[in-house]
């Protein structure tokens, strides 16, 4: 998380979240209206029985999935070669099946699995949200079109709804309301700007423009205050979905100063759209490309705050449209340090994507080999 010049982002003390004057809504985009998302889940789940593994349309000339060159080991077992051959054996195995009913609610139940545990472990990098039972209990709630509505103190069913979330979570029991209620936030926000940038670029196959980004970040960041006890709190819609105008940074790191964020994000989406063109003409690798632009964006750290989430979701949605798949990162310890201890060195020593790439690829032909196994109804390892 980053820090305007360095604060830490804290829950919001008791007696002030539903303030108006920082809770009231931030701009949110109109594409997080209840009828536009129940119409996103619908394309969904039709996009993944009709397409998947690759999500591009029906009538177009499959993409070749190819490796580059960018590659880098870190550990002495690792093999991205074989890796990158494993996964695309099992997506070419996978391609142009005939698939029974059965299978096809299995691959969205999967993917919907996938997405809430990618939300519960991106959250958790960032001391955001709460723990994984209440994750888990919303994020369905919402991929199965069921109405999540705010929660305000002021509600006749505000102590029902909050004893809902103490009862999925014991260890809630004795944290404050307020703390309880920032991280609920959190998570149904996570949860529609995830179905938004996909909807957006997976499904409808749009570019992954600046708006697109401001959009998703708007939604993820809709009624969550920035908190730090050594300055004013930031109301959302003082930086949802708008480029900082403060300098940021994290350890020893400070990313690009404010005056150039703009610039350097159009740069960002152009570059992307323009590989995106020459990967589709002559064969893609999507474990490097999300890695790459993941890692771009971070850099950039356009926004105040939610940059880690939101490059997160970048990465599985480049992931998602070229590889039909969704990689959680961050739910266990050890995971989160070897994803931070990367992007660190990533950082430090200026030389790339690399390391990055053979993480995700790690992960990326796991989930695949996972998915594969689901589908002919064999255990997964």
């Amino acid at each position: 998380m980053a820090f305007p010049s360095s604060p830490s982002h804290k829950r919001k003390p008791l007696g002030d979240l539903f303030d108006t004057t920082s809770s009231s809504s931030a701009a949110a985009p109109e594409p997080s209206s209840p009828v536009k998302r129940t119409k996103m889940l619908a394309d969904l789940h039709r996009s993944v029985r009709q397409k998947w593994p690759s999500m591009r349309a029906c009538n177009e000339v499959p993409i070749t999935i190819r490796a580059d060159t960018s590659y880098r080991t870190y550990a002495a077992d690792q093999n991205p070669e074989a890796l990158f051959e494993k996964a695309t054996r099992y997506l070419g195995s996978m391609r142009n099946v005939d698939r029974t009913p059965e299978q096809q609610e299995i691959l969205i139940k999967e993917l919907h699995e996938s997405i809430i545990h990618a939300i519960f472990g991106s959250n958790r990098i960032e001391g955001a949200g709460l723990g994984f039972d209440v994750t888990l209990h919303l994020c369905r709630k919402i991929l199965r079109g069921e109405p999540v509505p705010d929660i305000d103190d002021r509600d006749p069913e505000y102590e029902s709804k909050l004893l809902e979330l103490y009862n999925h979570d014991k260890t809630l029991q004795g944290k404050p309301s307020q703390y309880v209620l920032r991280g609920r936030r959190e998570i149904v926000q996570h949860m529609r700007a995830f179905q938004h940038i996909i909807h957006h670029f997976v499904i409808l196959e749009e570019d992954m423009t600046e708006s697109l980004v401001k959009d998703t970040h708007a939604i993820l960041c809709k009624g969550v205050p920035i908190v730090d006890e050594r300055y004013p709190d930031v109301p959302s819609e003082k930086y949802a979905g708008k480029y900082r105008t403060v300098a940021v940074g994290a350890g020893n790191t400070m990313f690009v100063m404010p005056k150039f964020v703009p610039v350097k994000m159009t740069e960002m989406c152009a570059d992307l759209k323009k590989e995106i063109e020459e990967g589709e003409a002559r064969g893609i690798d999507p474990f490097s490309l999300a890695s790459k632009y993941s890692l771009k964006f971070v850099e950039i750290h356009p926004f105040q705050d939610g940059n880690g989430r939101m490059c997160r979701m970048i990465l599985n949605s480049i992931l998602l449209r070229y590889a039909g798949i969704v990689v959680p990162i961050g739910e266990r310890e050890e995971d989160r340090v070897e994803y931070m201890d990367i992007k660190k060195r990533a950082s430090r020593d200026m030389e790339g994507h690399g390391e990055y790439a053979t993480f995700v690829l790690k992960k990326g032909a796991r989930m695949i080999q996972k998915m594969k196994q689901k589908l002919h109804g064999k255990k997964s390892s």
